[in-house]
């Protein structure tokens, strides 16, 4: 089996898996395991056969609503593969607004604040999202819209569990707006239109689009500091040994 840490794919530009990492148990995180991306929207037929020989056998959708009616995943019928639509936010966007005309960035305090705030009050779909990852046979992939995000914090807590530096976790969370560029303008459809110049492009010095590595720093200090460790804020989340366990073994085992 080929494992890649950028699938590559003609369809999705930020599809990368979470093997590769070392840890702090002396070993080096599996390939082939979870697969974090953007939203898998009008795959070719390769596309999806390469992820099925990839191993992988559950998708799960992160995005609202209305995004996953719009632009539906490729990955939702394909079979061998179970879909399972799993909103952080409902109806809302991206970033969590519900659109009404007007550019929430104002509203916008950057993107550390705003994942310590997702996690406090969306501990019920961490943990729902956690345990599949969890009990998946084979391989998970999983995504938001752009894979930045909520994407980002999944992948954050789950090299964490892991046993990856800090510094690693962030690379990982970083690079995503690197990865992403190549397909900016043709990602623009599928966003809001706070995002958009009037040509319809993508606004590409947008604070919704970046990733900084302060974002992941702030999100871990805060982890720390209320919990003492990503253990226990899980375990704030109503997830188990059992699933922490099978997690970590999942990466390291």
């Amino acid at each position: 089996m080929r494992y890649y840490k950028r699938l590559p794919l003609e369809r999705m530009s930020n599809c990368r898996d979470l093997g590769g990492y070392p840890t702090k148990y002396g070993k080096v995180t599996n390939y082939g395991v979870f697969v974090r991306s953007e939203a898998p929207v009008e795959l070719s037929e390769s596309d999806i056969e390469l992820l099925k020989d990839y191993g992988i056998t559950k998708s799960l959708d992160f995005r609202g609503d209305t995004d996953v009616t719009v632009f539906k995943s490729s990955l939702s019928d394909v079979e061998g593969i179970e879909y399972l639509h799993m909103p952080m936010f409902g109806r809302a966007d991206a970033a969590g607004f519900e659109y009404n005309g007007e550019d929430p960035s104002k509203y916008f305090t950057g993107w550390g604040k705003s994942y310590i705030q997702w996690i406090e009050i969306y501990k019920g779909w961490v943990h729902d999202v956690m345990h599949e990852l969890a009990v998946t046979d084979k391989a998970c992939q999983y995504n938001c819209n752009a894979g930045k995000d909520r994407t980002g914090i999944i992948s954050a807590l789950a090299l964490s569990l892991a046993g990856v530096d800090l510094n690693d976790i962030a690379f990982d969370y970083c690079i995503s707006r690197t990865m992403l560029k190549p397909r900016f303008n043709e990602l623009a459809k599928q966003w809001s239109d706070y995002l958009k110049n009037p040509d319809g492009t993508l606004i590409r010095n947008h604070p919704f689009l970046y990733t900084p590595k302060d974002a992941i720093e702030q999100l871990f200090k805060y982890i720390n500091k209320e919990y003492k460790n990503t253990e226990n804020f899980l375990y704030s989340c109503n997830i188990g040994d059992m699933d922490i366990i099978t997690i970590r073994q999942k990466l390291i085992g």
